[in-house]
Protein backbone atom coordinates (compact mmCIF):
# COMPACT_ATOMS: atom_id res chain seq x y z
CA UNK A 1 0.00 0.00 0.00
CA UNK A 2 1.25 3.22 -1.28
CA UNK A 3 0.52 5.76 1.63
CA UNK A 4 2.59 8.91 1.07
CA UNK A 5 4.03 10.37 -2.50
CA UNK A 6 7.85 11.73 -2.29
CA UNK A 7 8.99 13.15 -5.18
CA UNK A 8 11.80 15.42 -5.16
CA UNK A 9 12.08 18.57 -6.45
CA UNK A 10 14.57 19.48 -9.73
CA UNK A 11 16.95 21.59 -7.54
CA UNK A 12 16.96 18.22 -4.53
CA UNK A 13 17.76 16.12 -7.66
CA UNK A 14 20.14 17.97 -9.24
CA UNK A 15 21.86 17.97 -5.38
CA UNK A 16 21.26 14.08 -5.28
CA UNK A 17 22.87 14.09 -8.59
CA UNK A 18 26.07 15.53 -7.73
CA UNK A 19 26.70 13.29 -5.39
CA UNK A 20 26.28 10.41 -7.85
CA UNK A 21 28.67 11.84 -10.40
CA UNK A 22 31.25 12.67 -7.38
CA UNK A 23 30.98 8.52 -6.41
CA UNK A 24 30.24 9.71 -2.89
CA UNK A 25 27.36 6.86 -2.42
CA UNK A 26 29.09 5.03 0.31
CA UNK A 27 29.79 5.44 3.70
CA UNK A 28 30.23 9.62 3.65
CA UNK A 29 30.04 13.20 5.50
CA UNK A 30 26.46 12.89 4.83
CA UNK A 31 25.63 9.99 7.34
CA UNK A 32 26.93 11.64 10.63
CA UNK A 33 25.59 14.91 9.02
CA UNK A 34 22.06 13.43 8.91
CA UNK A 35 23.11 11.25 12.25
CA UNK A 36 23.42 14.82 13.90
CA UNK A 37 20.26 16.41 12.49
CA UNK A 38 17.78 13.80 13.34
CA UNK A 39 18.73 14.07 17.05
CA UNK A 40 18.63 17.72 17.29
CA UNK A 41 15.45 17.98 15.72
CA UNK A 42 13.18 14.52 15.96
CA UNK A 43 14.50 12.17 18.71
CA UNK A 44 16.58 14.85 21.10
CA UNK A 45 18.55 12.10 21.87
CA UNK A 46 22.50 11.85 22.45
CA UNK A 47 23.27 8.74 20.08
CA UNK A 48 21.52 8.46 16.79
CA UNK A 49 23.04 5.84 14.70
CA UNK A 50 21.93 5.60 10.99
CA UNK A 51 21.43 2.07 9.53
CA UNK A 52 20.15 0.50 6.44
CA UNK A 53 16.87 0.21 7.43
CA UNK A 54 14.55 -0.36 10.38
CA UNK A 55 15.31 -3.97 10.71
CA UNK A 56 18.91 -3.72 11.12
CA UNK A 57 17.95 -1.39 13.58
CA UNK A 58 15.92 -3.49 15.34
CA UNK A 59 18.58 -6.45 14.75
CA UNK A 60 21.21 -4.74 16.51
CA UNK A 61 19.22 -3.97 19.85
CA UNK A 62 18.08 -7.01 20.24
CA UNK A 63 21.61 -8.55 19.67
CA UNK A 64 23.09 -5.99 22.18
CA UNK A 65 20.09 -7.02 24.75
CA UNK A 66 21.10 -10.55 24.44
CA UNK A 67 24.60 -9.23 24.49
CA UNK A 68 24.16 -7.29 28.13
CA UNK A 69 21.17 -9.21 29.97
CA UNK A 70 20.98 -12.22 28.33
CA UNK A 71 17.04 -13.70 26.93
CA UNK A 72 15.03 -11.15 27.81
CA UNK A 73 11.32 -11.10 28.10
CA UNK A 74 10.16 -8.83 25.22
CA UNK A 75 6.64 -7.50 25.64
CA UNK A 76 4.95 -6.72 21.79
CA UNK A 77 2.35 -5.74 19.80
CA UNK A 78 1.10 -7.97 17.60
CA UNK A 79 0.28 -5.36 14.83
CA UNK A 80 3.44 -4.46 13.34
CA UNK A 81 6.18 -5.81 10.93
CA UNK A 82 7.98 -9.21 11.16
CA UNK A 83 11.83 -8.18 11.42
CA UNK A 84 11.57 -6.62 14.68
CA UNK A 85 9.76 -9.64 16.00
CA UNK A 86 12.09 -12.00 14.04
CA UNK A 87 15.23 -10.13 15.73
CA UNK A 88 14.23 -10.74 19.34
CA UNK A 89 12.87 -14.68 18.41
CA UNK A 90 16.34 -15.16 16.92
CA UNK A 91 18.38 -14.24 19.63
CA UNK A 92 16.61 -16.08 22.13
CA UNK A 93 14.11 -13.28 23.75
CA UNK A 94 11.08 -14.27 25.49
CA UNK A 95 8.09 -12.93 22.91
CA UNK A 96 4.95 -12.43 24.84
CA UNK A 97 2.00 -10.78 22.80
CA UNK A 98 0.45 -7.47 24.25
CA UNK A 99 -3.40 -6.88 22.97
CA UNK A 100 -3.85 -3.13 21.59
CA UNK A 101 -6.36 -0.71 23.08
CA UNK A 102 -9.42 0.33 20.44
CA UNK A 103 -6.98 2.76 19.11
CA UNK A 104 -4.48 0.04 17.71
CA UNK A 105 -2.10 0.62 20.36
CA UNK A 106 -0.01 -1.31 22.54
CA UNK A 107 -2.34 -2.06 25.76
CA UNK A 108 -0.83 -0.62 29.24
CA UNK A 109 -3.24 -2.41 30.86
CA UNK A 110 -3.08 -5.83 29.27
CA UNK A 111 0.15 -5.48 29.72
CA UNK A 112 0.33 -5.51 33.74
CA UNK A 113 -1.62 -7.76 33.51
CA UNK A 114 0.52 -10.29 31.66
CA UNK A 115 3.09 -8.96 33.58
CA UNK A 116 2.03 -9.66 36.69
CA UNK A 117 2.41 -13.31 36.47
CA UNK A 118 6.02 -12.88 35.56
CA UNK A 119 6.95 -10.21 38.25
CA UNK A 120 9.04 -12.36 40.40
CA UNK A 121 11.51 -12.66 37.65
CA UNK A 122 12.03 -8.96 37.89
CA UNK A 123 11.94 -8.16 40.98
CA UNK A 124 15.05 -10.91 41.65
CA UNK A 125 16.51 -9.31 38.26
CA UNK A 126 17.04 -12.90 36.65
CA UNK A 127 15.14 -11.78 33.62
CA UNK A 128 15.18 -8.24 32.67
CA UNK A 129 11.79 -7.20 31.02
CA UNK A 130 11.80 -4.98 27.90
CA UNK A 131 8.87 -3.65 25.86
CA UNK A 132 7.83 -3.01 22.63
CA UNK A 133 5.21 -0.70 21.42
CA UNK A 134 4.72 -0.04 18.26
CA UNK A 135 3.25 4.13 17.52
CA UNK A 136 1.01 2.83 14.95
CA UNK A 137 -0.04 5.14 12.38
CA UNK A 138 1.76 8.23 12.91
CA UNK A 139 0.65 8.73 16.62
CA UNK A 140 3.38 10.04 19.14
CA UNK A 141 2.69 8.88 22.08
CA UNK A 142 0.50 5.81 24.08
CA UNK A 143 -1.60 6.19 26.81
CA UNK A 144 -0.21 5.05 30.01
CA UNK A 145 3.32 4.16 28.69
CA UNK A 146 5.15 7.08 30.67
CA UNK A 147 3.54 5.25 33.94
CA UNK A 148 4.80 2.20 33.78
CA UNK A 149 8.94 3.17 35.19
CA UNK A 150 6.48 3.95 38.68
CA UNK A 151 6.40 0.35 38.95
CA UNK A 152 9.84 -0.29 39.82
CA UNK A 153 10.41 -3.24 37.67
CA UNK A 154 13.26 -1.76 35.51
CA UNK A 155 11.92 -2.46 32.40
CA UNK A 156 13.73 -1.12 29.05
CA UNK A 157 11.16 0.65 26.59
CA UNK A 158 12.21 0.09 22.52
CA UNK A 159 9.96 2.11 20.42
CA UNK A 160 8.76 0.75 17.05
CA UNK A 161 8.81 4.10 16.11
CA UNK A 162 8.75 3.50 12.00
CA UNK A 163 5.76 5.47 11.61
CA UNK A 164 6.43 8.60 13.35
CA UNK A 165 9.96 10.45 13.81
CA UNK A 166 8.75 12.83 16.51
CA UNK A 167 7.93 9.90 19.42
CA UNK A 168 7.10 11.26 22.97
CA UNK A 169 7.45 8.48 25.49
CA UNK A 170 10.22 8.38 27.30
CA UNK A 171 12.25 5.46 26.10
CA UNK A 172 15.48 3.67 26.45
CA UNK A 173 15.76 2.57 22.62
CA UNK A 174 13.97 3.80 19.41
CA UNK A 175 14.64 2.66 15.65
CA UNK A 176 12.86 4.56 12.89
CA UNK A 177 12.44 3.62 9.58
CA UNK A 178 13.42 6.18 5.53
CA UNK A 179 11.68 3.15 3.11
CA UNK A 180 10.47 5.21 0.27
CA UNK A 181 6.72 5.12 1.97
CA UNK A 182 7.72 6.81 5.14
CA UNK A 183 7.38 10.25 5.99
CA UNK A 184 11.25 10.37 5.76
CA UNK A 185 12.01 8.95 2.61
CA UNK A 186 15.66 7.06 1.07
CA UNK A 187 15.64 4.14 -1.10
CA UNK A 188 15.74 2.60 2.20
CA UNK A 189 17.47 3.28 5.55
CA UNK A 190 16.93 3.22 9.78
CA UNK A 191 17.95 4.75 12.70
CA UNK A 192 18.58 4.04 15.80
CA UNK A 193 18.40 6.49 18.50
CA UNK A 194 19.41 6.24 22.53
CA UNK A 195 21.36 7.85 25.34
CA UNK A 196 23.35 4.74 26.15
CA UNK A 197 26.52 5.29 25.61
CA UNK A 198 27.84 1.74 25.56
CA UNK A 199 24.88 0.84 23.35
CA UNK A 200 25.86 3.24 21.32
CA UNK A 201 29.63 2.17 20.92
CA UNK A 202 28.33 -1.22 19.98
CA UNK A 203 25.92 -0.11 17.39
CA UNK A 204 28.48 1.66 15.80
CA UNK A 205 31.20 -1.17 15.72
CA UNK A 206 28.10 -3.50 14.64
CA UNK A 207 27.05 -1.77 11.82
CA UNK A 208 30.13 -2.06 10.53
CA UNK A 209 30.84 -5.82 10.76
CA UNK A 210 32.20 -5.69 14.08
CA UNK A 211 35.42 -4.20 12.98
CA UNK A 212 38.08 -1.60 13.93
CA UNK A 213 40.66 0.11 12.20
CA UNK A 214 44.32 -0.72 12.60
CA UNK A 215 47.62 0.14 11.59
CA UNK A 216 47.78 -2.85 8.93
CA UNK A 217 43.75 -2.44 8.36
CA UNK A 218 41.49 -3.82 10.57
CA UNK A 219 40.84 -6.06 13.18
CA UNK A 220 36.94 -7.91 14.02
CA UNK A 221 36.64 -7.57 18.04
CA UNK A 222 32.43 -8.35 17.98
CA UNK A 223 29.91 -9.29 16.16
CA UNK A 224 28.89 -7.33 13.18
CA UNK A 225 27.53 -7.05 9.27
CA UNK A 226 27.16 -4.47 7.30
CA UNK A 227 24.31 -2.48 8.73
CA UNK A 228 25.28 0.92 7.88
CA UNK A 229 23.63 3.61 5.64
CA UNK A 230 25.43 4.57 2.94
CA UNK A 231 25.99 8.22 1.80
CA UNK A 232 23.33 8.25 -1.06
CA UNK A 233 20.60 7.29 1.31
CA UNK A 234 21.83 10.17 3.85
CA UNK A 235 22.16 12.71 0.81
CA UNK A 236 17.91 11.56 0.13
CA UNK A 237 17.28 11.85 3.52
CA UNK A 238 18.74 15.32 4.46
CA UNK A 239 16.80 16.92 1.18
CA UNK A 240 13.14 15.28 2.15
CA UNK A 241 14.16 16.97 5.65
CA UNK A 242 13.52 20.40 3.63
CA UNK A 243 9.82 19.53 2.86
CA UNK A 244 9.18 17.44 6.20
CA UNK A 245 7.00 20.18 8.25
CA UNK A 246 5.36 21.52 4.71
CA UNK A 247 4.17 17.78 3.96
CA UNK A 248 3.36 16.93 7.40
CA UNK A 249 0.98 19.95 7.27
CA UNK A 250 -0.42 19.12 3.73
CA UNK A 251 -1.31 15.56 5.23
CA UNK A 252 -2.37 17.13 8.11
CA UNK A 253 -5.13 19.09 6.18
CA UNK A 254 -5.95 16.54 3.81
CA UNK A 255 -6.46 14.27 7.07
CA UNK A 256 -9.14 16.91 8.37
CA UNK A 257 -10.76 17.50 5.20
CA UNK A 258 -11.29 13.59 4.57
CA UNK A 259 -14.70 12.96 3.29
CA UNK A 260 -15.16 9.60 3.98
CA UNK A 261 -19.13 10.17 2.29
CA UNK A 262 -20.69 6.40 2.08
CA UNK A 263 -18.21 5.07 4.17
CA UNK A 264 -19.54 5.66 8.46
CA UNK A 265 -16.53 4.29 10.66
CA UNK A 266 -14.30 5.99 13.51
CA UNK A 267 -11.94 7.98 12.39
CA UNK A 268 -8.89 7.47 15.03
CA UNK A 269 -7.02 10.31 16.10
CA UNK A 270 -3.66 12.01 15.92
CA UNK A 271 -2.19 13.96 18.19
CA UNK A 272 -0.06 17.24 17.88
CA UNK A 273 3.47 15.53 16.65
CA UNK A 274 1.81 12.91 14.74
CA UNK A 275 3.40 12.12 11.33
CA UNK A 276 0.30 11.67 9.96
CA UNK A 277 1.83 8.71 7.85
CA UNK A 278 -1.91 7.50 7.32
CA UNK A 279 -5.68 7.93 7.99
CA UNK A 280 -6.73 4.79 10.26
CA UNK A 281 -10.30 4.00 10.02
CA UNK A 282 -12.26 1.76 11.47
CA UNK A 283 -15.42 0.69 9.81
CA UNK A 284 -18.04 -1.81 9.15
CA UNK A 285 -17.48 -0.99 5.59
CA UNK A 286 -13.93 -2.30 5.41
CA UNK A 287 -13.90 -4.93 2.52
CA UNK A 288 -15.78 -2.17 0.73
CA UNK A 289 -13.42 0.39 1.37
CA UNK A 290 -10.21 -1.87 0.57
CA UNK A 291 -11.67 -2.68 -2.55
CA UNK A 292 -13.27 0.27 -3.86
CA UNK A 293 -9.90 2.41 -2.85
CA UNK A 294 -7.69 -0.75 -4.13
CA UNK A 295 -5.95 -0.92 -1.00
CA UNK A 296 -4.61 -3.33 1.12
CA UNK A 297 -4.82 -4.63 4.85
CA UNK A 298 -1.36 -2.58 6.20
CA UNK A 299 -0.67 -5.52 8.53
CA UNK A 300 -1.74 -8.73 9.04
CA UNK A 301 -1.77 -10.11 12.74
CA UNK A 302 1.91 -11.85 13.85
CA UNK A 303 0.22 -13.56 16.59
CA UNK A 304 -1.57 -15.40 14.05
CA UNK A 305 1.35 -16.23 11.56
CA UNK A 306 2.48 -19.87 11.51
CA UNK A 307 6.22 -18.45 12.48
CA UNK A 308 4.42 -16.92 15.84
CA UNK A 309 1.63 -18.35 16.61
CA UNK A 310 1.17 -19.02 20.51
CA UNK A 311 -1.83 -17.00 21.86
CA UNK A 312 -5.57 -14.86 21.75
CA UNK A 313 -5.44 -11.36 21.71
CA UNK A 314 -8.89 -10.78 22.13
CA UNK A 315 -9.29 -6.92 21.01
CA UNK A 316 -6.69 -6.97 18.11
CA UNK A 317 -8.76 -9.97 16.60
CA UNK A 318 -12.06 -8.54 16.32
CA UNK A 319 -10.52 -4.79 15.10
CA UNK A 320 -8.59 -5.92 13.04
CA UNK A 321 -10.96 -7.13 10.44
CA UNK A 322 -12.62 -3.39 10.65
CA UNK A 323 -8.97 -1.46 9.87
CA UNK A 324 -8.73 0.48 6.69
CA UNK A 325 -5.21 2.46 6.15
CA UNK A 326 -6.43 5.40 3.85
CA UNK A 327 -3.45 7.32 2.35
CA UNK A 328 -2.52 10.47 3.43
CA UNK A 329 -0.72 11.84 -0.27
CA UNK A 330 1.47 15.14 0.00
CA UNK A 331 -0.28 16.39 -2.94
CA UNK A 332 -2.54 19.86 -2.48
Amino acid sequence: MKVLQNDFTDGEMKRISSIIKKGDIGFGANVPLFEGIFGERFSKKKHNIATNSASASAFMIFAYLKEKYGSCDVYMSPLGFTSPTWAAKHFGHNIIWVDVDDNLLFDVKDYREKRRWKCERYTDCHIKPVIMPVLYGGVSSIPGLDSIHRDGYNELIILDAAHCPHPTPKYDFAFFSFHPTKPICTSDGGMISTDDEEANEYFRMYRNFGRINTENGYNVIQEGFKFYMNNLNATLALENLNRYDLNVKIRKSNYENLDLGKFSGRLLPHDDNSSYYFATLISENSKQVNTEYNLQVHYPLLHKMDYYKDTTLPNIENLHQYIVNLPLYTEI
